[in-house]
């Protein structure tokens, strides 16, 4: 599927099927609209900015959330903890 526009972002971003960019110069990240746009933000996570811990948790905590609004929550890793930590 390809890329949203801006204003389509920022729509997604309204409805909860996307994280709200940080700061003012995106209109918003990790769309997950479907299936595909889920296992894409899953192998995505590795490269959210900033590169800290607390940064991917918050990602992996909205990937939960919206795999389980879509019933895909056994596409998430087994190593991902309910509150997006990773498991030891």
């Amino acid at each position: 599927m390809a890329q949203p526009s801006a204003d389509a972002m920022r729509d997604l971003v309204k409805q909860g099927k996307a994280m709200p960019a940080p700061g003012h110069d995106r209109p918003g990240r990790f769309q997950i609209r479907n299936r595909t746009d889920l296992e894409n933000a899953i192998r995505a996570v590795g490269r959210v900015r900033p590169n800290t811990e607390e940064a991917r948790a918050k990602v992996r905590r909205f990937i939960l959330k919206r795999a389980r609004e879509l019933n895909l929550a056994s596409l998430i890793p087994s190593t991902w903890a309910a509150d997006g930590s990773l498991k030891s």
